[in-house]
């Protein structure tokens, strides 16, 4: 009779759950699916061709994990109310300065701070949906889960650039004084380190930038699951830092000295299989740290029980939800919200189509090499560099000229030209300018 009544109070249970959800709280989702889908897919383009940020794939599952999280130890809504003064004053700007974010996007996807826009919209957006639905409590309780998605975001190239340089500068001199103490000369030259079998490079992935993100985005999100306090979460980020700190720089001595021992085409075969070890040790030495911050945290051990026993019942908990908040928005707004949306992606498209439809073909260039010029000949460009740069056609060439002062003077200067071409895509622009000679070279 038991197992009988059982198998009735599913289907029932189901049938709730089903009319529980709303058309107002299904269209809310699409809304906010569709917001978080597109910012996805605009930052992809950055995720997919800078090494530095490849970490940027995981975080949107990470974020909702964190979220799932929160939502099983979710508190009561707060009392509702019924005020759309937030949504006029913070949502329809936000929803409207879409428009101009789109048009900007497709046209220059390299400018940076379009994507911190774009980010602080959607979440604002999200943070307003979450306000609407429970309250101030709800608000505090699901903040974190929405605003860890910041990490994926590009740093903006004023802040990200020094950085760079800087720790590019630090890593090269402190490899090279390290390596010296051992027995082996080198010279530093800017971000380059001169042994007796060539140049070492220090890039940005040897510089420590793209494990120092990663850094970032696991200590935040390892303070997180074990529910640190604010200051060990400090702690544990800055912990993480210092990690990837010192990785990267054992990494480049490791390098420097193969490439002073063995031979510096040997640098390459070690140089990605080196990073990917440091990011595992970030990714362990952070764990780690973890343990032992969290050692003390009794409390953290009844959090996950209690995670565990309301997951157990997993039609209680969303149909409870759904009774309990209020949210607030009208369902004609959140249709026309959704509206909106389809209509800034079709328009921003169309209207670029509309523009470039009668482009007059502008007139091509190309380089006239001097092939007849003294110790002409055609440079070979790595792999890496291919690998780096991902262009579409690319040349080099070196050749020597005389010394035009003093007239009788006997030197002469050698001569260097790289060309490299993109063809036109989605990615192009930006591309072309990841790498560009203010950024890469010393």
């Amino acid at each position: 009779m038991q197992s009988v009544a059982a198998e009735r109070s599913a289907p029932s249970t189901g049938s709730t759950l089903l009319k529980n959800w709303s058309a107002r709280t299904i269209v809310a989702l699409l809304v906010l699916t569709a917001l978080w889908f597109l910012l996805c897919k605009q930052l992809s383009g950055e995720w997919s061709v800078n090494e530095q940020y490849h970490f940027g794939w995981f975080v949107p599952f990470f974020g909702l994990y964190l979220f799932w999280l929160r939502w099983q130890d979710r508190p009561e809504p707060s009392p509702p109310r019924k005020t759309l003064l937030p949504w006029i004053l913070i949502g329809v700007p936000a929803f409207l300065l879409l428009l101009p974010i789109r048009l900007f996007e497709i046209g220059t996807p390299e400018w940076r701070p379009l994507g911190w826009i774009h980010t602080a919209s959607v979440a604002a957006l999200t943070l307003l949906c979450i306000w609407s639905a429970g309250g101030n409590r709800w608000l505090r309780h699901f903040a974190f889960p929405i605003a860890f998605f910041f990490v994926a975001v590009p740093w903006v190239t004023p802040i990200e650039v020094p950085i760079i340089q800087g720790l590019m500068r630090a890593v090269a001199a402190v490899a090279a004084e390290t390596v010296t103490l051992f027995g082996i000369p080198t010279q530093l030259e800017g971000n380059l380190i001169r042994v007796s079998s060539g140049l070492v490079g220090v890039n940005e992935a040897c510089s420590g930038v793209r494990s120092l993100q990663t850094a970032l985005m696991i200590g935040l999100l390892f303070g997180k699951l074990t529910r640190l306090s604010i200051l060990r979460r400090f702690m544990l980020v800055a912990g993480a830092v210092a990690i990837a700190l010192t990785g990267n720089f054992c990494r480049a001595v490791f390098l420097v000295w193969i490439a002073a021992t063995e031979n510096i085409s040997e640098v390459n075969r070690w140089h990605s299989l080196a990073g990917y070890t440091i990011v595992g040790l970030v990714f362990v030495g952070t764990l780690l740290l973890t343990a032992l911050l969290g050692r003390k945290k009794t409390e953290v051990s009844g959090h996950w029980s209690v995670v565990r026993n309301q997951a157990s019942s997993p039609f209680r908990d969303p149909q409870s939800a759904i009774r309990n908040s209020t949210f607030i928005l009208p369902t004609s707004w959140l249709g026309l919200a959704l509206c909106w949306i389809v209509a800034v992606e079709l328009g921003a498209h169309l209207w670029y189509r509309a523009h470039e439809s009668n482009l007059v073909t502008t007139t091509g260039w190309n380089v006239q090499w001097p092939a007849a010029a003294l110790n002409f000949r055609e440079l070979k460009i790595d792999e890496e560099v291919r690998r780096q740069l991902r262009f579409d056609q690319g040349h080099g060439a070196s050749w020597t000229l005389p010394a035009t002062s003093p007239p009788s003077s006997s030197k002469t200067i050698t001569c260097l030209l790289y060309l490299f071409r993109w063809n036109p895509g989605r990615n192009s622009a930006l591309l072309a300018n990841l790498h560009r000679p203010d950024v890469c070279l010393p």
